[in-house]
């Protein structure tokens, strides 16, 4: 190892601050800067301080080049569920992660600046661990555990430099902690327990559902070698027992006999059951809640969601001679969990397995240059299976070789049955990179490749138990006289894929100084991915989706995507000589590549996997026999498949440009604008349920009755394109202290607007998606205005402290350091929604009028009134948070004028505490007593109303047979039975330290 006072360690101290001007790296040894540099990526085009200015950071220890999660905000701030992903909110331009409203652990989904969460990167050690649909790295029980054995997180939301890439999204770099010539450790477990909990607003008894959850764990770090080799392990379990309240919506007792009656009890109508449904109906449990109308009520349940977790890691590192170190590092995580699947009678029980290993070696050629090498293997798996907690006769199994109970699905009621998608996931990658720096003169260089080979064995048995939709609870009571629909997976149907792919990317960047106060960081990134294979050769396509009848085999795509050439631009300025100020601007075009994850879906389609889908017909005569039923129409196979002759890689341009202000105390402003274009995005959507539209003299589309669908070969045609757009513009502000005078301090605010055509690549269809425009709206991510600050702050008493500083109340009150955050965001927007099918129309809108000089967010005063509303109502509250009297019904076969994410939901607000103290035990060893309360002021975030406005019944006459369809009104369109946060809950913890 190289001895602290030699020229050369201080010469490629100089060097790294050069070549990756990263603040946190300035007191690191030479071995630690190799290895860093190996894992992580390069700063912010846009953002970089020019080199000579003052470093300034907040209470994290965040630079201004990449955002960081420190050491001090992992061990330090509240974190419910402990996944240390979630804190990559405090950054600004970064949503998502939320907790829900049951045990406080998020979905792991983030949004950066405006782009998708599956564009998004994650890293641990620089080597990619996603999961096999791209998702953030989450096991089963809904965690990322493993925070204390990480030493920091880089997150990168803007414009970040050519060594980055594979997604165009935002990127959380996860730098694990290595060992020292010193042994450390501590042991942890966090406490909790319902007893400490408030109760959530919809719970119906007084004390909030069983709950319980043990968090335990410990790390240990040392050497094996004194100054040669040094080893890091850590261990860490969770086990939760979580009881919610389950709200469903069950037929009530009068509409088991037919009766149809209102909220009050009064008989609206009543139909005729057949004896084909008696024996389904009794299957549904009786509500046990309040009357909801329409022949329908509510039933609360308790439900159980038990959640295990083993996470461990193991990370040695050797010092080969002076120049050369390596580290091996091998993550193992192992998970299960039981959760809610639309009611509480039903569950996904999900199994999960990830492995990581990763291996770095880095060489120091001279002062000037530095070579990094890197290995990795991951093997993320995911087991998820449909239960059910009540028998369910076999004699009533819509498929009776399924082995398993179909669903039945129907307007305003939950969906019975156990989820119809069983799936077993594997995924193998092998990942290879080098990178190095060279420092020449005034241009720090640095250039590298990345190669990745992508193994992925899925399987799945969606829809081979088959399911009934039901376009009203009058429908389903008469075995579907009209507007039934079905899918069913036939027989010998084999969706077991073994997709391989190969990705490649070559990057060069240049940091040029051209001033002492002047700096541009150019790159230039290239990356292709090979088309998809599967190993069993079950690949398909359509070359012309409108008049092709018969799927062909072969490649999915026509042509690799080889033009993926990325810039990345960035500029900083720092005027004067005090160096406090700074500007920067930046642009880069950032590649979505083409991979597996995109074509998940496409492995459930004919020709190897059939699933019949019969739309809006009379299922009286055929109903629970889904399979004559089935067979009974023409072109039934569904078809999933890309646009064969115009796949492109989605591509997003972000720019941005920056001010900020250093003053006296560690405080730093900064105001910068953010925004970004996507070109090429993927959307999928319906391209065949419908006949070809007439435009009308106005210019609208009309669908005719009796026609269609456009291509009759086939029931169904999912179209994967790659044709959508975004636009997100934002204003970001953000003040920050760094740490000192027992005070550290970080906000940021940004305001944004985000539109698009569609948000994520499986949806974006819309009423008509051959027309894509049509769609365009808010993204389902945007929010307007979002606030998020966090502090740490340590009580002025005690010893060496200005209060107190000696005596009892010292030692009851010295040594207590707080921390919190505070985070606020507008609500997000969602669709009015209607569900009327119309005999004769195989065309159905989703979407509502807008009547005459009403407000497409009517979500402030009073209700104008209508037949399920009084005139006056207030809104804006649980029982009426928006006006559903404002829409009508679109006539038969056209498109409803309300545009898509029109309506705003309630606002979120959330404060989270955190306290903790440590008590000497000896000159070693240290107790550290903590305290979180999650939403400490109890504040009832609600989640989104109810937003079907319109539904169909259709009834028949008992003597002359004929069918009528009446159109209503929603009764309960507009009311919230749900939150989306969670109460408050209390976390206790005790840490042994040495």
């Amino acid at each position: 190892m190289l001895q602290r006072g030699s020229r050369l360690r201080k010469q490629w101290r100089w060097f790294i601050r050069l070549s990756r001007v990263s603040p946190f790296l300035l007191v690191l040894t030479v071995s630690e800067a190799s290895t860093m540099l190996a894992q992580g990526p390069s700063p912010s085009n846009s953002t970089q301080q020019v080199q000579g200015s003052q470093s300034a950071s907040n209470p994290a220890g965040r630079s201004n080049a990449t955002g960081t999660i420190s050491e001090s905000q992992l061990a330090g701030l509240p974190l419910n569920g402990r996944s240390y992903s979630q804190l990559a909110t405090l950054e600004a331009g970064v949503s998502g992660g939320g907790g829900s409203g049951s045990r406080g652990i998020g979905s792991g989904e983030l949004n950066f600046v405006g782009g998708r969460s599956l564009s998004n990167v994650y890293l641990m050690d620089g080597i990619n661990i996603q999961s096999t649909q791209n998702q953030a790295p989450q096991s089963a029980a809904g965690v990322q555990l493993g925070g204390d054995a990480v030493m920091q997180v880089q997150v990168l939301s803007g414009n970040y430099g050519a060594d980055m890439g594979r997604g165009s999204g935002g990127v959380l770099n996860s730098i694990s902690r290595s060992g020292s010539n010193e042994f450390h450790g501590n042991f942890f477990e966090y406490f909790r327990n319902s007893k400490l909990d408030a109760r959530d607003f919809f719970t119906p008894d007084s004390e909030p559902p069983p709950f319980k959850r043990n968090q335990y764990g410990f790390i240990l770090t040392g050497p094996i070698l004194s100054d040669k080799t040094y080893f890091m392990g850590s261990f860490e379990a969770l086990r939760d027992r979580l009881t919610t309240i389950d709200s469903a919506t069950w037929p009530d007792s009068e509409s088991r006999l037919g009766i149809i009656t209102d909220r009050n009890g009064k008989t609206l109508r009543t139909v005729t059951l057949p004896p084909a449904v008696k024996p389904y109906l009794e299957l549904y449990p009786i509500p046990t809640g309040e009357r909801l109308g329409e022949g329908a009520g509510e039933h609360l349940a308790p439900q159980f969601e038990p959640a295990d977790d083993d996470f461990f890691t193991v990370r040695i590192d050797h010092q080969l001679t002076e120049r050369d170190g390596l580290f091996f590092r091998y993550t193992f995580d192992d998970a299960s969990s039981k959760s809610a699947s639309g009611a509480y009678l039903f569950y996904n029980a999900t199994e999960s397995r990830q492995q990581y290993a990763t291996l770095v070696m880095s060489h120091i050629f001279s002062v000037n240059v530095l070579n990094a090498f890197r290995m990795g293997y991951t093997r993320p798996v995911t087991i998820v299976r449909g239960i059910s907690d009540i028998e369910l006769p076999s004699s009533l199994f819509f498929v009776p070789s399924a082995g398993q109970f179909g669903r039945i699905n129907v307007s305003r009621l939950s969906g019975f049955g156990p989820p119809n998608n069983n799936t077993d996931d594997f995924a193998n990658t092998f990942q290879f990179a080098n990178d190095m720096v060279v420092q020449k003169g005034i241009h720090g260089l640095k250039f590298g490749l990345d190669l990745h080979r992508y193994r992925m064995d899925i399987v799945g048995t969606i829809e081979k138990s088959g399911s009934w939709s039901f376009n009203s609870l009058d429908g389903f009571l008469q075995g579907g006289p009209s507007g039934t629909n079905l899918e069913v997976a036939l027989p010998k149907s084999d969706s077991r894929r073994a997709f391989r792919q190969t990705f490649a990317g070559l990057y060069i960047q240049d940091q040029y100084r051209a001033k002492p106060n002047l700096q541009f960081n150019l790159g230039l990134r290239y990356e292709f991915a090979t088309i998809i294979k599967d190993k069993y050769g079950k690949t398909h396509f359509i070359p012309d989706p409108v008049r092709d009848s018969v799927m062909q085999v072969g490649p999915m795509f026509k042509s690799n995507q080889l033009h993926n050439f990325s810039p990345r631009i960035g500029i900083a300025w720092s005027p004067g000589s005090s160096r406090n100020t700074s500007i920067s601007a930046g642009f880069g075009i950032y590649y979505d590549l083409l991979l597996s994850y995109a074509i998940w879906q496409q492995r459930s389609s004919a020709p190897f996997y059939r699933i019949a889908l019969r739309t809006n017909f009379d299922s009286t005569e055929t109903f629970p026999r889904i399979l004559d039923a089935a067979a009974e129409a023409k072109g039934t196979d569904r078809v999933r498949a890309p646009d064969y002759n115009h796949m492109t890689s989605p591509m997003l341009l972000r720019y941005n440009l920056g001010l900020q202000q250093q003053v006296a105390g560690g405080w730093r402003f900064q105001a910068s604008y953010v925004g970004q274009r996507g070109n090429h995005l993927l959307r999928t959507f319906e391209a065949n349920q419908y006949p070809y539209p007439i435009v009308q003299a106005d210019g609208s589309l009309f669908f005719p009755p009796n026609a269609g669908p456009i291509n009759p070969a086939f029931s169904e045609i999912n179209l994967l394109t790659s044709d959508a757009q975004s636009f997100y513009n934002s204003l970001q502000l953000s003040v920050n202290k760094s740490q000192s005078g027992g005070l550290g301090f970080g906000a940021n605010y940004t305001l944004s607007k985000s539109v698009d055509d569609s948000s994520s690549y499986s949806g974006g269809g819309g009423d008509y998606g051959w027309d894509r425009t049509l769609g365009r709206g808010l993204s389902n991510f945007d929010g307007r205005h979002r606030l998020s600050v966090n502090y740490f702050y340590t009580l002025p008493f005690g010893s060496g402290q200005s209060w107190l500083s000696s005596g009892t109340l010292a030692a009851l009150f010295g040594g207590w350091r707080l921390g919190g955050i505070v985070s606020f965001r507008t609500g997000g927007y969602g669709n009015p929604s209607v569900n009327v099918r119309i005999p004769g129309y195989l065309f159905s809108t989703g979407s509502p009028n807008l009547l005459p000089g009403q407000s497409n967010n009517p979500v402030k005063g009073v209700s104008i009134g209508c037949e399920t509303v009084l005139a006056g109502t207030e809104l804006r509250t649980k029982d009426l948070f928006f006006d559903p009297c404002v829409f009508g019904n679109p006539a038969p076969g056209t498109i409803g004028n309300v545009g898509r994410n029109t309506l705003s939901g309630p606002n979120s607000y959330n404060l989270d505490v955190s306290m903790q103290k440590e008590f000497s035990i000896d000159s070693k060893w240290r107790l550290q007593f903590r305290g979180e309360l999650f939403n400490v002021l109890n504040h009832t975030n609600f989640g989104r109303g109810n937003s079907s406005i319109f539904a169909a019944s259709t009834v028949r006459d008992p003597v002359t047979g004929q069918t009528r369809t009446n159109i209503r009104r929603n009764p309960t369109a507009g009311r919230i039975n749900t939150t989306s946060t969670n109460p408050r809950q209390i976390q206790f913890a005790l840490r042994l330290i040495f």
